[in-house]
């Protein structure tokens, strides 16, 4: 979909920046529930051995579902999830081709400990509330991923902030200011 496809640029384009290349991309047809490629072929003759799966748990389930009974999946390549599964819900004659998958999921500030703007998160859930209050789930409810995008364009603006306040490069001079406000977007 246009979402995964904007994704998997994003990713590339940050890997390219970090001098690493993405050597293909094996699109997944959530509507056929299938691959447009072969999966198994495509890839056992690529050099690589790291897959990132960018998908909805559903799909990522389905994908490594037809990646096990390819057998493509642990010893021989190491799988990068972004999606929570149960790996409780596979074959058991699959078990120990498990191995070898890391997941990264989002962790908000609250859960580590690490500060984060309480006034400001107040002022986002009134104003999410105002102008959306039907997809508005109440405070303690928001999604992690919802307050993982919080806490990243608060960390963006502090970071910034601080760039602002050096003089390294001379950055100073082209900065914009919050004069201190704690609802600064």
């Amino acid at each position: 979909d246009a979402f995964g496809s904007g994704a998997s640029k994003a990713i590339s384009d940050a890997f390219h920046t970090s001098g690493l290349n993405v050597t293909q991309m094996l699109l997944f047809d959530i509507a056929k529930r299938s691959f447009r490629a072969d999966l198994k072929n495509t890839l056992i003759n690529s050099p690589t051995r790291i897959i990132i799966l960018w998908a909805e748990s559903i799909y990522t389930y389905i994908i490594l579902e037809e990646a096990l009974q390819s057998n493509v999946v642990g010893p021989y390549f190491t799988w990068i999830l972004c999606s929570r599964i149960s790996l409780n819900s596979f074959n058991i004659t699959y078990k120990d081709n498990l191995i070898g998958m890391l997941l990264i999921e989002p962790v908000v500030g609250a859960v580590i400990n690490a500060p984060y703007n309480v006034t400001l998160l107040n002022e986002a859930h009134k104003i999410w509330q105002e102008y959306e209050n039907e997809t508005f789930p109440g405070s303690t409810n928001v999604d992690d991923y919802a307050l993982f995008a919080f806490d990243a364009t608060w960390s963006l603006i502090k970071s910034l902030e601080e760039l602002c306040l050096s003089t390294i490069n001379n950055f100073s001079s082209s900065c914009l200011s919050c004069n201190s406000s704690s609802s600064c977007y």
